[in-house]
């Protein structure tokens, strides 16, 4: 009989999270054989929103472009070997991209199965560059791709804020655009404001434009040091009239997706299968 009432209890209280297919099929995809899917795809998706692209026979890389170059909110070095699907979230500036040019889908030997786009994160700042779930552990690095910036006036902002689920300051961020020169680093965990909630890179001094000039992405380094590995959630760029409203949108956005599974452990990359999200048992 308790059996019979715990089986009852979780499909009352289970939510099937929604979901918008924009392709199925099989494409095998190569750098020079593409899956590229229309705009008109996309009308109906909405900022927050995950785009999960599912694949089979992955052999190294995954990109993800659109206008001829990347999607906006997007990350080189998407290794995707022994995976079966990667997504991101959708920013302010990948929306626009996707509803003007729709998506273009590349990289080195795989066979993509399916597109769709669904549930993500509740709230996502207005001027968020980059949202998600990116680990960092030893040394990892989020290379954002430089058209997340695509129609940015730098004068307009005075900060670039990294926000975290790292709860803590004691960890090593470097901020630059090119490796091993003094040149292209634009600030680390000595120079930067660091907070529980996020490190803030001041702008004062530094021209973005410049220092952007002649490369194609900005990378975001880690190291745990000595506390737990960690999620970033977003890089948002802060206005000069703004207020501190950015980072507590940016947390809210954060616990809004957290999933657990049945044990109540956190799973930071969910796949197929039952969690806990907010209180509620989730199928995805």
């Amino acid at each position: 009989m308790k059996k019979l009432f715990l089986l009852m209890s979780l499909m009352a209280t289970t939510v099937i999270a929604s979901a918008t297919d924009v392709w199925e099929g099989t494409h095998a995809v190569t750098w020079d054989t593409p899956l590229e899917i229309e705009a008109t795809k996309f009308a109906d998706a909405k900022v927050g929103q995950k785009i999960v692209v599912e694949f089979t026979n992955a052999q190294d890389v995954i990109e993800l472009h659109s206008n001829s170059a990347m999607l906006p909110g997007t990350y080189y070095a998407n290794f995707i070997k022994d995976k079966t699907s990667i997504d991101v979230f959708i920013t302010p500036g990948m929306l626009a991209s996707l509803k003007q040019y729709g998506l273009k889908v590349l990289g080195k030997e795989f066979t993509a199965t399916k597109i769709w786009y669904g549930d993500g994160k509740e709230t996502v700042d207005d001027n968020a560059v980059w949202t998600g779930y990116f680990w960092m552990d030893n040394w990892c690095t989020l290379e954002l791709a430089k058209t997340s910036f695509n129609g940015i006036n730098w004068s307009d902002y005075k900060a670039i804020r990294f926000c975290s689920e790292a709860n803590r300051t004691d960890y090593v961020i470097n901020v630059l655009t090119k490796f091993d020169d003094p040149a292209c680093k634009l600030g680390d965990q000595t120079t930067m404001t660091m907070t529980n909630a996020y490190a803030e890179l001041s702008l004062e001094g530094i021209d973005m434009a410049a220092k952007l000039e002649g490369f194609d992405r900005l990378m975001i380094q880690c190291n745990k040091e000595g506390g737990a590995a960690f999620n970033f959630t977003d890089i948002i760029l802060v206005k000069k009239d703004g207020t501190a409203i950015s980072a507590v949108k940016a947390q809210k956005s954060a616990a809004a997706d957290e999933y657990f599974n049945l044990a109540g452990q956190r799973i930071a990359q969910p796949t197929k299968g039952l969690y806990i999200v907010n209180g509620k048992k989730i199928i995805k």
